[in-house]
């Protein structure tokens, strides 16, 4: 396959609805979604993709019921395990963003630990969007500029990125949103300017590699000038 996108972002949407329609727990539909992230991890790896953001949990999502909270953390708490076999089977580097200072300290401590035992791997960067909004990354980084004293006469694209949750990521080429949904909800507004957003009626649990593949193909037939 040719014309692979460096870096693919995804809102995978549709778990709650999915459990519903099927009669099962919010919690059933979180964890069939974490099934098809793996899935999909290990396909955009197989492609020659060398980057993915993944959309886990918005710093807006903390208004759903406390029960669903706390049952979607435990889930976090075993896949991001030190002793989590996802990642260092396949070599895949965990890059969380958002805003993780703010987490309970026993997820933020298995966050970063598992960011650390996986630094020098050398295959897929995912990226895990937690505690993640667009516009607080946005705050957040204009703070960031702020405090490392940047004249803000100075302030360009590059140094933007720099101080950015993601300072050394090309900015991703395709969005892609399950669910049916045509919004981006608050997603790397600092670096979609560009991004080809392709939306997909399945709801995420039901998403395959298949309909990855469709997407990209869909994707490669897209032609790019960036304005030009």
């Amino acid at each position: 396959m040719n014309n692979i996108p460096k870096h693919v972002a995804i809102i995978m949407d549709g778990n709650r609805r999915w459990a519903e329609k099927k009669n099962l727990k919010k919690i059933d539909g979180h964890k069939m979604g974490i099934e098809t992230a793996k899935e999909i991890s290990i396909e955009s790896n197989n492609l020659g993709i060398k980057e993915i953001t993944l959309y886990a949990f918005s710093f807006q999502n903390w208004n759903r019921p406390k029960v669903e909270i706390e049952s979607l953390f435990n889930l976090f708490y075993e896949l991001f395990e030190d002793k989590s076999k996802f990642f260092s089977l396949n070599s895949f580097i965990f890059n969380p963003i958002g805003r993780i200072d703010l987490l309970n300290n026993v997820i933020k401590k298995k966050l970063i630990n598992l960011k650390n035992v996986t630094q020098n791997n050398k295959k897929l960067k995912i990226n895990v969007a937690i505690n993640y909004g667009g516009i607080e990354e946005i705050i957040d980084t204009f703070k960031n500029l702020v405090n490392a004293n940047i004249n803000l006469e100075d302030l360009n694209e590059d140094t933007l990125r720099q101080y950015s949750y993601l300072p050394i990521s090309p900015s991703p080429e395709l969005i892609i949103r399950t669910g049916g949904y045509n919004r981006i909800s608050n997603f790397l507004n600092l670096h979609n300017s560009y991004s080809e957003i392709i939306i997909s009626n399945k709801l995420w649990p039901d998403f395959t590699k298949d309909d990855f593949i469709s997407i990209l193909n869909e994707y490669q037939s897209i032609e790019r000038n960036h304005g030009k």
